[in-house]
């Protein structure tokens, strides 16, 4: 089974590449809305890999999860399989 992650990182010109916040979302329903909002589209879908988020995304998706995202990171959505 796969989920999505995001994961938020400093931006190039800071020189830090260290994981700065990490949201695994690991409810089926969630990650089906998440995928829609984001890509149109449902998990089943998704190419693996990650994609950089942008601001309006970010929105969206605090709206949706109910999470404060830190300022000043760049976030990515990736999907992971499960075990």
């Amino acid at each position: 089974m796969r989920y999505l992650s995001i994961t938020g990182f400093f931006p190039d010109v800071v020189q830090d590449d260290s994981l700065q916040f990490e949201l695994e979302i690991t409810s089926s329903e969630m990650n089906e809305k998440i995928t829609l909002l984001i890509e149109s589209k449902p998990l089943s879908e998704v190419e693996p890999g990650e994609l950089l988020l942008n601001q309006d995304q970010i929105s969206a998706l605090e709206i949706l999860l109910n999470v404060s995202f830190p300022k000043g990171l760049e976030y990515f959505m990736g999907t992971c399989a499960q075990n």
